[in-house]
């Protein structure tokens, strides 16, 4: 198949886009500018450019026709601006699923198991409602559009990558946990770290979106979750490898040395369940060897 992917010079997208590779499909990346088709070839990307942020949903919606098949995990967030990142992202979504209305082909999506908050003490599945009142709630609203688009005929799935989406490369979420200890002296974590959060490894996350473009009924959502973790495990784990304290912190604290959205992310009790790619798609992720706390090390002796 023909695939255009969105986000592919990203640490999930390029993942995704070598898979999709490696299953023998051509794939067609939406970048931006030239310094991102620069980037996209530097980094090894197997994919033919084609110029387009999101932006220019009309053109992106013209490669969707042309295409057989769409892997949409591009978000622009950078601003800190989250309802105008979501309104974007909003506009693509609809802007796709308009054109391959009818036709049946695959459109996967992307939101992050974050949308869902605080979730308690027993791993929840796609379907458990967002916390009230949490930040998430407004992408929730653009799993929604997928949902809604599987009755137009395409066959959407939407995967929501964990909050430590991990691995030893440099782009890794976890290099910025271990930069920060290695700064500031310490490993944290917020309150008792005993609170959990998702995990997986990305390796094992770019599997999914390659099942889920192959296997997935329409209109389904899939945790992209490998394992649960407490955050005050992964602290030590950042302790042992750079030999430092681990201690406590604040929200405000630990926002001012890991950013004020991953702080909130990292607070929260948010435990999911992967039975339904599981089940419906046979995806295995490999949490007994691409763990968390085998990564943090290699990434300490890197930063050394």
């Amino acid at each position: 198949m023909r695939v255009l992917i969105t986000g592919a010079t990203g640490y999930i997208g390029s993942r995704v886009a070598r898979r999709l590779r490696a299953k023998g499909h051509a794939v067609i990346a939406a970048v931006r500018d030239e310094a991102s088709a620069a980037r996209l070839r530097d980094m090894d990307v197997p994919a033919e450019p084609l110029r387009a942020s999101l932006d220019d949903a009309g053109i992106l919606a013209d490669a969707a026709r042309a295409a057989d098949a769409v892997v949409h995990l591009a978000f622009e967030h950078r601003t800190g601006d989250l309802a105008s990142a979501v309104g974007q992202e909003r506009r693509v979504v609809e802007a796709l699923i308009e054109a391959l209305a009818g036709t049946g082909k695959c459109l996967i999506g992307t939101t992050a198991t974050g949308v869902v908050g605080n979730t308690g003490k027993v791993p929840v599945g796609e379907d458990h409602p967002t916390e009230p009142g949490h930040p998430g709630a407004i992408r929730r609203e653009v799993e929604g559009c997928y949902v809604a688009g599987a009755q137009r005929g395409v066959r959407t799935a939407v995967i929501r990558p964990s909050i430590l989406t991990h691995s030893d490369a440099p782009s890794s979420v976890a290099l910025r946990l271990v930069s920060a200890a290695r700064k500031a002296g310490a490993a944290h974590h917020i309150g008792s770290g005993e609170n959990q959060v998702t995990c997986v490894h990305v390796d094992d996350l770019a599997d999914l979106y390659v099942l889920a473009l192959e296997k997935a009924p329409p209109g389904r959502i899939y945790n992209g979750a490998g394992a649960n973790v407490a955050t005050g495990d992964v602290a030590r784990w950042i302790g042992g490898a750079l030999t430092l304290p681990v201690a406590s912190a604040s929200r405000e604290q630990a926002g001012a040395l890991w950013g004020p959205f991953f702080a909130m992310l990292l607070a929260l009790d948010h435990r999911m369940s992967n039975e339904r790619a599981r089940a419906e798609l046979g995806w295995q992720p490999y949490e007994a060897t691409n763990r968390l706390e085998d990564d943090i090390p290699l990434i300490a002796a890197r930063l050394a």
